[in-house]
């Protein structure tokens, strides 16, 4: 009785503890947005890139503002140089994300 009782634990902690990569991506007329991360147990490290499809090199983004996740991701900044903007995210002790694209406008 005991084999298969420690078996199962053995097999719930190996799938527990696996790494996992995800890769959304979604675009409206002038925007395409990216998100990628590395998901290991309750650790998430993850990239956001943006990109202004009708940019070059030398766009420049006045009072530009990027909220993620109802605020838990915010970018803000005065002056932005270049059609493409990346955000790093990463947390510890977090569940697993789940990414929503609402809007890109």
């Amino acid at each position: 009785m005991k084999k298969p009782f420690l078996f199962v634990i053995f097999l719930v902690s190996i799938l527990g503890c696996s790494n996992e990569f995800i890769f959304l991506s979604e675009e409206s007329e002038n925007w395409k947005g990216e998100y990628s991360a590395n998901i290991d147990g309750n650790r998430e490290d993850g990239n956001y890139i943006f990109g202004y499809k009708n940019g070059e090199k030398d766009t420049k983004f006045k009072n530009l503002e990027i909220i993620i996740n109802d605020g838990e991701t915010v970018l803000k900044a005065d002056n932005h140089e270049g059609a493409t903007v990346r955000i790093s995210s990463s947390c510890s002790g977090c569940g697993v994300s789940i990414v929503l694209w609402t809007h890109l406008s």
